[in-house]
């Protein structure tokens, strides 16, 4: 799948990237890292949907989107399909507390390139922010992978869900004139 932001009269949707080696995480960033050395990671290519992977997206659903996860099970296999399977070269990232499945990343990689794809967890986690985790850990893999850049999808500056993007840093923008370093208050 491919995203294009396509709003009439709209260019609140940009694209934020970041060089992966100039990449340095902050003291908070250090932190969820110390916080969260007991999470094992584990990491596959080809991914693939298993039944605990549809139950974690379902309470994800429920947890952070209002209920919308009372679909019946085989629309949440549909859905993970399109996340999971979505594009040839699709990497997924499962994070596990001891034997428990507690989110799933994916990412998909180009030539020079890592792009987040998506992430759903386990909500009862919220305290080790594991959003922030995930893209720590995406960083970390494109620099093992020596790919030059990580993109972390849209930032939207009004939306909170999409806001926190800039906090990974230093980072890149892109406007109509292609990639500007994003200044940063």
């Amino acid at each position: 799948m491919f995203y294009r932001n396509v709003c009439k009269d709209c260019c609140g949707c940009k694209p934020l990237r970041l060089e992966t080696e100039r990449f340095r995480p902050s003291r908070s960033q250090k932190r969820t890292l110390k916080k969260n050395q007991d999470i094992r990671l584990d990491i596959q290519s080809p991914a693939f949907i298993t039944g605990e992977k549809i139950d974690l997206y379902r309470r994800y659903l429920d947890s952070k989107h209002s209920g919308k996860g009372d679909k019946e099970i085989r629309d949440y296999e549909t859905v993970l399909s399109n996340i999971h399977y979505g594009y040839a070269h699709t990497i997924e990232m499962d994070y596990y507390d001891g034997d428990q499945l507690i989110g799933v990343g994916i990412v998909d990689e180009a030539e020079d390139s890592l792009s987040s794809n998506y992430f759903y967890y386990d909500t009862d986690y919220l305290c080790r922010r594991p959003g922030v985790l995930s893209i720590l850990k995406e960083i970390l893999l494109a620099r093992v992978m020596e790919k030059k850049y990580y993109y972390l999808g849209f930032y939207i500056e009004e939306t909170a869900k999409m806001s926190y993007k800039k906090l990974f840093r230093p980072n890149q923008i892109y406007e109509k004139s292609g990639w500007k370093k994003f200044l940063m208050e």
